[in-house]
Protein backbone atom coordinates (compact mmCIF):
# COMPACT_ATOMS: atom_id res chain seq x y z
CA UNK A 1 0.00 0.00 0.00
CA UNK A 2 1.34 3.46 -0.90
CA UNK A 3 1.61 5.68 2.17
CA UNK A 4 1.35 8.79 0.03
CA UNK A 5 -2.35 8.20 -0.71
CA UNK A 6 -4.37 11.13 0.62
CA UNK A 7 -6.64 10.39 3.56
CA UNK A 8 -10.16 11.84 3.55
CA UNK A 9 -10.50 15.06 5.58
CA UNK A 10 -12.68 14.76 8.73
CA UNK A 11 -16.15 16.19 8.39
CA UNK A 12 -17.20 18.80 10.87
CA UNK A 13 -20.91 18.73 11.62
CA UNK A 14 -23.02 20.89 13.85
CA UNK A 15 -23.23 18.07 16.33
CA UNK A 16 -19.45 17.86 16.58
CA UNK A 17 -18.90 21.62 17.01
CA UNK A 18 -22.16 23.24 18.14
CA UNK A 19 -20.43 26.40 19.43
CA UNK A 20 -17.82 27.64 16.93
CA UNK A 21 -15.08 29.82 18.37
CA UNK A 22 -15.32 33.33 17.03
CA UNK A 23 -11.58 34.02 17.45
CA UNK A 24 -8.39 31.78 16.98
CA UNK A 25 -5.15 32.24 18.85
CA UNK A 26 -1.66 31.85 17.19
CA UNK A 27 0.23 28.69 18.20
CA UNK A 28 3.17 29.08 20.54
CA UNK A 29 6.79 28.44 19.49
CA UNK A 30 6.96 25.34 21.69
CA UNK A 31 3.95 23.75 20.00
CA UNK A 32 5.42 24.41 16.53
CA UNK A 33 8.71 22.74 17.45
CA UNK A 34 6.88 19.75 18.95
CA UNK A 35 4.81 19.29 15.79
CA UNK A 36 7.93 19.52 13.62
CA UNK A 37 9.63 16.83 15.69
CA UNK A 38 6.73 14.50 14.93
CA UNK A 39 6.24 15.41 11.26
CA UNK A 40 9.84 15.34 10.00
CA UNK A 41 10.37 11.58 10.56
CA UNK A 42 6.97 10.90 9.04
CA UNK A 43 7.92 12.93 5.96
CA UNK A 44 11.08 10.86 5.66
CA UNK A 45 9.05 7.67 5.74
CA UNK A 46 6.68 9.06 3.14
CA UNK A 47 9.54 10.09 0.85
CA UNK A 48 11.15 6.62 1.12
CA UNK A 49 7.84 4.93 0.36
CA UNK A 50 7.32 7.26 -2.62
CA UNK A 51 10.27 5.66 -4.49
CA UNK A 52 13.51 6.80 -2.91
CA UNK A 53 14.39 3.38 -1.33
CA UNK A 54 17.94 2.74 -0.16
CA UNK A 55 20.31 1.01 -2.64
CA UNK A 56 20.14 -2.84 -2.59
CA UNK A 57 22.84 -4.66 -0.67
CA UNK A 58 25.02 -6.77 -3.07
CA UNK A 59 26.08 -9.06 -0.22
CA UNK A 60 22.45 -9.93 0.52
CA UNK A 61 21.67 -10.39 -3.19
CA UNK A 62 24.67 -12.68 -3.59
CA UNK A 63 23.53 -14.82 -0.69
CA UNK A 64 20.10 -15.10 -2.27
CA UNK A 65 21.66 -16.08 -5.62
CA UNK A 66 23.80 -18.79 -4.02
CA UNK A 67 20.81 -20.20 -2.17
CA UNK A 68 18.73 -20.31 -5.36
CA UNK A 69 21.59 -22.04 -7.17
CA UNK A 70 21.90 -24.68 -4.43
CA UNK A 71 18.14 -25.29 -4.69
CA UNK A 72 18.48 -25.80 -8.47
CA UNK A 73 16.16 -22.87 -9.19
CA UNK A 74 18.37 -21.94 -12.11
CA UNK A 75 16.38 -19.18 -13.90
CA UNK A 76 15.84 -17.34 -10.60
CA UNK A 77 19.49 -17.78 -9.64
CA UNK A 78 20.55 -16.38 -13.01
CA UNK A 79 18.38 -13.28 -12.50
CA UNK A 80 19.83 -12.79 -9.00
CA UNK A 81 23.44 -13.07 -10.18
CA UNK A 82 22.74 -10.64 -13.00
CA UNK A 83 21.43 -8.16 -10.40
CA UNK A 84 24.66 -8.57 -8.41
CA UNK A 85 26.74 -7.93 -11.54
CA UNK A 86 24.80 -4.72 -12.21
CA UNK A 87 25.87 -3.47 -8.77
CA UNK A 88 29.43 -4.87 -8.95
CA UNK A 89 30.37 -5.19 -12.64
CA UNK A 90 34.01 -5.97 -11.85
CA UNK A 91 33.22 -9.10 -9.82
CA UNK A 92 34.85 -11.99 -11.71
CA UNK A 93 33.20 -14.73 -9.67
CA UNK A 94 29.68 -13.35 -10.09
CA UNK A 95 30.16 -12.92 -13.83
CA UNK A 96 31.42 -16.51 -13.96
CA UNK A 97 28.19 -17.74 -12.37
CA UNK A 98 26.13 -15.69 -14.78
CA UNK A 99 27.89 -17.44 -17.67
CA UNK A 100 27.64 -20.84 -16.01
CA UNK A 101 23.91 -20.48 -15.38
CA UNK A 102 23.39 -19.24 -18.93
CA UNK A 103 24.95 -22.47 -20.16
CA UNK A 104 22.84 -24.59 -17.81
CA UNK A 105 19.64 -22.88 -18.96
CA UNK A 106 20.38 -23.32 -22.67
CA UNK A 107 21.69 -19.83 -23.49
CA UNK A 108 24.82 -21.32 -25.06
CA UNK A 109 25.75 -18.41 -27.34
CA UNK A 110 25.57 -15.93 -24.43
CA UNK A 111 27.56 -18.27 -22.21
CA UNK A 112 30.24 -18.76 -24.88
CA UNK A 113 30.69 -15.01 -25.27
CA UNK A 114 30.79 -14.48 -21.49
CA UNK A 115 33.44 -17.15 -20.91
CA UNK A 116 35.57 -15.74 -23.74
CA UNK A 117 35.48 -12.32 -22.02
CA UNK A 118 36.40 -13.86 -18.67
CA UNK A 119 39.36 -15.70 -20.20
CA UNK A 120 40.53 -12.47 -21.83
CA UNK A 121 40.98 -11.16 -18.28
CA UNK A 122 42.34 -14.39 -16.75
CA UNK A 123 43.65 -16.68 -19.52
CA UNK A 124 44.71 -19.42 -17.08
CA UNK A 125 41.47 -19.65 -15.09
CA UNK A 126 40.77 -23.39 -14.83
CA UNK A 127 37.01 -23.20 -14.18
CA UNK A 128 36.33 -20.83 -17.06
CA UNK A 129 38.39 -22.90 -19.51
CA UNK A 130 36.70 -26.19 -18.69
CA UNK A 131 33.27 -24.53 -18.67
CA UNK A 132 33.95 -23.06 -22.13
CA UNK A 133 34.97 -26.54 -23.34
CA UNK A 134 31.62 -27.88 -22.12
CA UNK A 135 29.72 -25.11 -23.91
CA UNK A 136 31.59 -25.77 -27.16
CA UNK A 137 30.84 -29.48 -26.85
CA UNK A 138 27.12 -28.84 -26.22
CA UNK A 139 27.05 -26.59 -29.29
CA UNK A 140 28.50 -29.44 -31.38
CA UNK A 141 31.91 -27.79 -31.80
CA UNK A 142 33.85 -30.90 -30.81
CA UNK A 143 37.17 -29.87 -32.37
CA UNK A 144 37.12 -26.55 -30.48
CA UNK A 145 36.22 -28.35 -27.22
CA UNK A 146 39.00 -30.88 -27.74
CA UNK A 147 41.55 -28.10 -28.37
CA UNK A 148 40.67 -26.40 -25.07
CA UNK A 149 40.84 -29.69 -23.15
CA UNK A 150 44.17 -30.67 -24.70
CA UNK A 151 45.57 -27.32 -23.62
CA UNK A 152 44.27 -27.90 -20.10
CA UNK A 153 45.81 -31.36 -20.00
CA UNK A 154 49.28 -29.93 -20.66
CA UNK A 155 49.05 -27.92 -17.44
CA UNK A 156 46.93 -30.49 -15.50
CA UNK A 157 48.08 -33.88 -16.87
CA UNK A 158 46.37 -36.03 -14.23
CA UNK A 159 43.16 -34.08 -13.70
CA UNK A 160 40.25 -36.60 -13.76
CA UNK A 161 37.69 -34.08 -15.05
CA UNK A 162 39.84 -33.26 -18.08
CA UNK A 163 40.70 -36.90 -18.79
CA UNK A 164 37.05 -37.93 -18.50
CA UNK A 165 35.95 -35.35 -21.06
CA UNK A 166 38.76 -36.24 -23.46
CA UNK A 167 37.91 -39.92 -23.16
CA UNK A 168 34.26 -39.18 -23.97
CA UNK A 169 35.33 -37.24 -27.06
CA UNK A 170 37.37 -40.19 -28.30
CA UNK A 171 34.49 -42.61 -28.08
CA UNK A 172 31.71 -42.68 -30.66
CA UNK A 173 28.82 -40.44 -29.76
CA UNK A 174 26.17 -42.27 -27.72
CA UNK A 175 22.72 -40.81 -27.80
CA UNK A 176 19.69 -41.95 -25.91
CA UNK A 177 16.79 -42.64 -28.26
CA UNK A 178 16.10 -44.64 -31.39
CA UNK A 179 18.21 -45.73 -34.32
CA UNK A 180 17.17 -47.41 -37.57
CA UNK A 181 19.31 -48.48 -40.51
CA UNK A 182 18.95 -50.18 -43.85
CA UNK A 183 21.93 -52.02 -45.29
CA UNK A 184 22.45 -53.47 -48.74
CA UNK A 185 25.26 -56.01 -49.17
CA UNK A 186 26.52 -57.98 -52.10
CA UNK A 187 29.23 -60.43 -53.13
CA UNK A 188 30.96 -61.34 -56.36
CA UNK A 189 31.69 -65.04 -55.99
CA UNK A 190 34.26 -67.20 -57.82
CA UNK A 191 32.97 -68.20 -61.22
CA UNK A 192 31.04 -64.96 -61.72
CA UNK A 193 28.03 -65.73 -59.53
CA UNK A 194 26.53 -62.94 -57.43
CA UNK A 195 24.92 -62.79 -54.02
CA UNK A 196 22.75 -59.98 -52.72
CA UNK A 197 20.89 -59.17 -49.56
CA UNK A 198 19.51 -56.51 -47.28
CA UNK A 199 19.17 -56.02 -43.54
CA UNK A 200 16.71 -53.75 -41.76
CA UNK A 201 17.35 -53.09 -38.09
CA UNK A 202 15.90 -51.03 -35.27
CA UNK A 203 17.84 -50.21 -32.10
CA UNK A 204 17.23 -48.24 -28.94
CA UNK A 205 19.25 -47.10 -25.95
CA UNK A 206 16.75 -46.37 -23.16
CA UNK A 207 19.57 -45.51 -20.76
CA UNK A 208 23.34 -45.51 -20.48
CA UNK A 209 23.16 -49.03 -19.00
CA UNK A 210 20.86 -50.72 -21.51
CA UNK A 211 20.66 -51.05 -25.28
CA UNK A 212 18.89 -53.43 -27.62
CA UNK A 213 18.67 -54.09 -31.34
CA UNK A 214 16.42 -56.22 -33.55
CA UNK A 215 17.14 -57.04 -37.20
CA UNK A 216 15.76 -58.97 -40.16
CA UNK A 217 17.82 -60.10 -43.19
CA UNK A 218 16.89 -61.41 -46.62
CA UNK A 219 19.69 -62.98 -48.69
CA UNK A 220 19.88 -64.51 -52.16
CA UNK A 221 22.92 -66.77 -52.55
CA UNK A 222 23.72 -70.04 -54.31
CA UNK A 223 20.30 -69.88 -56.04
CA UNK A 224 18.50 -69.79 -52.70
CA UNK A 225 16.58 -66.99 -51.03
CA UNK A 226 16.69 -67.20 -47.26
CA UNK A 227 15.84 -64.95 -44.34
CA UNK A 228 16.96 -64.63 -40.74
CA UNK A 229 15.73 -62.52 -37.85
CA UNK A 230 16.67 -61.90 -34.25
CA UNK A 231 18.27 -59.38 -32.00
CA UNK A 232 20.83 -58.52 -29.37
CA UNK A 233 20.87 -56.81 -26.00
CA UNK A 234 23.67 -55.06 -24.14
CA UNK A 235 23.85 -54.32 -20.43
CA UNK A 236 26.43 -52.12 -18.74
CA UNK A 237 26.76 -53.29 -15.11
CA UNK A 238 29.72 -50.94 -14.52
CA UNK A 239 31.00 -47.79 -16.15
CA UNK A 240 33.87 -49.64 -17.89
CA UNK A 241 32.15 -52.95 -18.65
CA UNK A 242 29.42 -53.96 -21.11
CA UNK A 243 27.98 -57.46 -21.56
CA UNK A 244 26.00 -58.47 -24.65
CA UNK A 245 23.98 -61.42 -25.92
CA UNK A 246 22.51 -62.14 -29.37
CA UNK A 247 20.28 -64.71 -31.07
CA UNK A 248 19.29 -64.99 -34.76
CA UNK A 249 17.15 -67.67 -36.38
CA UNK A 250 16.80 -68.77 -40.01
CA UNK A 251 14.33 -71.68 -40.06
CA UNK A 252 14.92 -74.17 -42.89
CA UNK A 253 18.05 -72.39 -44.15
CA UNK A 254 20.77 -74.26 -46.01
CA UNK A 255 23.21 -71.40 -46.73
CA UNK A 256 22.70 -69.30 -43.61
CA UNK A 257 23.04 -70.89 -40.18
CA UNK A 258 19.67 -71.98 -38.84
CA UNK A 259 20.59 -70.58 -35.47
CA UNK A 260 23.26 -68.08 -34.41
CA UNK A 261 23.85 -67.44 -30.72
CA UNK A 262 26.49 -65.22 -29.20
CA UNK A 263 27.80 -63.61 -26.03
CA UNK A 264 30.44 -60.96 -25.60
CA UNK A 265 32.02 -58.42 -23.33
CA UNK A 266 33.89 -55.14 -23.76
CA UNK A 267 36.02 -53.51 -21.09
CA UNK A 268 37.70 -50.10 -20.97
CA UNK A 269 41.14 -51.07 -19.68
CA UNK A 270 42.45 -47.53 -19.51
CA UNK A 271 41.94 -44.27 -21.31
CA UNK A 272 41.92 -45.03 -25.05
CA UNK A 273 42.28 -48.83 -24.70
CA UNK A 274 39.26 -51.16 -25.07
CA UNK A 275 39.38 -54.97 -24.78
CA UNK A 276 36.76 -57.23 -26.36
CA UNK A 277 35.99 -60.94 -26.10
CA UNK A 278 33.16 -62.85 -27.73
CA UNK A 279 31.82 -66.33 -28.39
CA UNK A 280 29.40 -67.50 -31.11
CA UNK A 281 27.69 -70.79 -31.90
CA UNK A 282 26.49 -71.27 -35.50
CA UNK A 283 24.12 -74.18 -36.13
CA UNK A 284 24.22 -75.12 -39.83
CA UNK A 285 22.28 -77.90 -41.52
CA UNK A 286 25.47 -79.90 -42.09
CA UNK A 287 27.53 -79.01 -39.04
CA UNK A 288 27.96 -76.81 -35.99
CA UNK A 289 30.64 -74.14 -35.65
CA UNK A 290 32.04 -72.64 -32.44
CA UNK A 291 33.90 -69.33 -32.70
CA UNK A 292 35.70 -67.38 -29.99
CA UNK A 293 38.45 -64.83 -29.65
CA UNK A 294 39.71 -61.56 -28.20
CA UNK A 295 40.07 -58.15 -29.80
CA UNK A 296 41.79 -54.94 -28.79
CA UNK A 297 41.24 -51.31 -29.85
CA UNK A 298 43.70 -48.52 -29.19
CA UNK A 299 42.76 -44.85 -29.66
CA UNK A 300 46.02 -43.01 -30.27
CA UNK A 301 45.95 -39.23 -30.01
CA UNK A 302 42.98 -37.31 -31.33
CA UNK A 303 42.44 -39.05 -34.65
CA UNK A 304 43.95 -42.52 -34.88
CA UNK A 305 42.45 -45.92 -34.15
CA UNK A 306 44.36 -49.22 -34.25
CA UNK A 307 42.57 -52.52 -33.73
CA UNK A 308 43.55 -56.17 -33.76
CA UNK A 309 41.49 -59.35 -33.56
CA UNK A 310 42.11 -63.09 -33.30
CA UNK A 311 39.42 -65.67 -34.00
CA UNK A 312 39.47 -69.42 -33.37
CA UNK A 313 36.83 -71.64 -34.97
CA UNK A 314 36.03 -75.29 -34.46
CA UNK A 315 33.69 -77.14 -36.83
CA UNK A 316 32.09 -80.44 -35.88
CA UNK A 317 30.28 -82.50 -38.50
CA UNK A 318 27.62 -85.04 -37.64
CA UNK A 319 29.29 -88.39 -36.98
CA UNK A 320 32.85 -87.00 -37.20
CA UNK A 321 35.37 -88.06 -34.52
CA UNK A 322 36.63 -84.57 -33.75
CA UNK A 323 36.42 -80.92 -34.71
CA UNK A 324 38.15 -79.18 -37.61
CA UNK A 325 40.17 -76.23 -36.34
CA UNK A 326 40.56 -72.89 -38.05
CA UNK A 327 42.39 -69.69 -37.12
CA UNK A 328 42.12 -66.11 -38.31
CA UNK A 329 43.61 -62.72 -37.51
CA UNK A 330 42.84 -59.21 -38.67
CA UNK A 331 44.24 -55.71 -38.24
CA UNK A 332 42.47 -52.35 -38.62
CA UNK A 333 43.88 -48.82 -38.87
CA UNK A 334 41.39 -45.97 -38.78
CA UNK A 335 41.31 -42.19 -38.90
CA UNK A 336 38.66 -40.41 -36.81
CA UNK A 337 37.36 -36.99 -37.77
CA UNK A 338 34.47 -35.40 -35.95
CA UNK A 339 32.67 -37.19 -33.11
CA UNK A 340 31.61 -40.30 -35.08
CA UNK A 341 33.11 -40.14 -38.60
CA UNK A 342 35.70 -42.78 -39.46
CA UNK A 343 37.82 -43.94 -42.39
CA UNK A 344 39.57 -47.27 -41.92
CA UNK A 345 41.57 -49.87 -43.82
CA UNK A 346 41.71 -53.48 -42.70
CA UNK A 347 43.32 -56.75 -43.59
CA UNK A 348 43.00 -60.35 -42.49
CA UNK A 349 44.55 -63.78 -42.87
CA UNK A 350 42.79 -67.10 -42.27
CA UNK A 351 39.15 -67.97 -41.83
CA UNK A 352 37.86 -64.45 -41.14
CA UNK A 353 34.75 -63.58 -43.11
CA UNK A 354 33.68 -60.00 -43.85
CA UNK A 355 30.22 -60.85 -45.18
CA UNK A 356 27.08 -62.50 -43.82
CA UNK A 357 27.70 -65.89 -42.17
CA UNK A 358 27.21 -68.69 -44.66
CA UNK A 359 28.11 -72.34 -45.12
CA UNK A 360 31.50 -71.36 -46.57
CA UNK A 361 32.72 -71.01 -42.98
CA UNK A 362 32.17 -74.69 -42.34
CA UNK A 363 35.45 -76.56 -42.06
CA UNK A 364 38.72 -74.95 -43.04
CA UNK A 365 38.35 -71.57 -44.71
CA UNK A 366 41.50 -69.77 -45.80
CA UNK A 367 41.81 -66.34 -47.41
CA UNK A 368 43.84 -63.17 -47.49
CA UNK A 369 41.66 -60.10 -47.15
CA UNK A 370 42.13 -56.36 -47.64
CA UNK A 371 39.40 -53.77 -47.39
CA UNK A 372 38.32 -50.18 -46.92
CA UNK A 373 35.38 -48.70 -44.97
CA UNK A 374 34.07 -45.16 -44.58
CA UNK A 375 31.45 -43.87 -42.15
CA UNK A 376 30.25 -40.27 -42.34
CA UNK A 377 27.37 -38.40 -40.69
CA UNK A 378 25.72 -35.79 -42.90
CA UNK A 379 23.99 -34.43 -39.78
CA UNK A 380 23.65 -35.48 -36.16
CA UNK A 381 20.81 -37.82 -37.14
CA UNK A 382 21.70 -39.06 -40.63
CA UNK A 383 24.77 -41.11 -41.53
CA UNK A 384 26.15 -43.27 -44.34
CA UNK A 385 28.58 -46.18 -44.25
CA UNK A 386 30.25 -47.94 -47.16
CA UNK A 387 32.54 -50.99 -47.04
CA UNK A 388 34.50 -53.01 -49.60
CA UNK A 389 36.64 -56.12 -49.07
CA UNK A 390 38.66 -58.24 -51.50
CA UNK A 391 39.55 -61.81 -50.59
CA UNK A 392 42.13 -64.01 -52.32
CA UNK A 393 40.99 -67.56 -51.58
CA UNK A 394 43.51 -70.28 -50.82
CA UNK A 395 41.83 -72.70 -53.21
CA UNK A 396 42.16 -70.28 -56.10
CA UNK A 397 39.98 -67.46 -57.29
CA UNK A 398 38.80 -64.39 -55.39
CA UNK A 399 35.72 -62.90 -53.86
CA UNK A 400 34.63 -59.26 -53.53
CA UNK A 401 32.25 -58.12 -50.79
CA UNK A 402 30.63 -54.69 -50.62
CA UNK A 403 27.89 -52.93 -48.73
CA UNK A 404 26.12 -49.61 -48.25
CA UNK A 405 24.29 -48.65 -45.06
CA UNK A 406 22.00 -45.71 -44.31
CA UNK A 407 21.57 -44.83 -40.65
CA UNK A 408 18.92 -42.61 -39.06
CA UNK A 409 18.91 -41.47 -35.40
CA UNK A 410 16.24 -39.57 -33.53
Amino acid sequence: MHLTQRLPAPRQTAEEDPTPTPTRRCPSLASVLAAAAVLLPALGVLRTAAGQAPAPDPVHLRQQAEQLRREQRLPEALAAYRAVVVLEPESFEDRFWVAKLESWTGRLADADSAFVQLLAERPDDYDSRIALADVRLWRGETDAAREILEGLRRSHPDDPEILRRLDALRRPVVRAGWEADLEYFGERLPGGADANGATLSLAARPSRRLRWRTAATVQEKFDRTESRFGGEVGIRPAARLELSWSAFLAPGAEVLPRGSYGAGASYLVMRGVVFYADYAFLDYQQASVHQAGPALELYAGRHWLVGGRYRYAATRFAGSPGPVDNHAGSLTIGYLYGPANLVRIFGGVGGESFSQPSRELIGRFEARTVGLAWRHFLSTGLGLEAVYAHQALSGGGSRDSYGLRVLRRW
